[in-house]
């Protein structure tokens, strides 16, 4: 109660939260409220630096960004869903929200050498490809924007 793994912190709610486009402050202010063990002095490098890497690479070479493989390698968050299902209905919602935020943040993220292989991949695909991503995340973010059961 009011604790959590790293696990959970970093790669399931801070992943979510960056993949999302979540506020980095917020949920800075979220972590600090929910977690018993969350000190700013602790939390807020790890979550604007780690977490939703919101400051510009200071702390980590690269966004800690996952799909649904990780996330069902790592937890059972995944469950319910079809994992290799990238896009859709019972597709991991991580999964096409992952290749969104790889999209909308391409200007920023591009020239990262730690991900040369993940844009190099994204420019590999073909356009329905990469726009079934976008459409997939954007229908689930405006389900869960409209307090949908997702």
């Amino acid at each position: 109660h009011a604790y959590a793994h790293h696990i959970q912190r970093l790669m399931v709610v801070g992943n979510f939260s960056m993949l999302a486009g979540l506020s980095p402050h917020a949920v800075h202010e979220w972590y600090l409220a929910v977690y018993a063990d969350a000190f700013e002095w602790v939390e807020l490098p790890n979550v604007i630096g780690m977490s939703q890497f919101a400051d510009g690479g200071f702390m980590a070479s690269k966004p800690y960004a996952a799909s649904g493989a990780y996330i069902d390698r790592m937890s059972n968050y995944c469950d319910g869903y079809d994992v290799s299902k990238k896009t859709g209905e019972q597709s991991c919602p991580f999964n096409a929200l992952y290749w969104d935020f790889i999209d909308r943040n391409a200007a920023n993220l591009s020239k990262n050498h730690r991900l040369a292989q993940v844009y190099s991949s994204w420019k590999r695909m073909d356009e329905d490809k990469r726009q079934s991503y976008r459409d997939s995340a954007s229908t689930f973010l405006k389900r869960l924007d409209a307090g949908q059961r997702i």
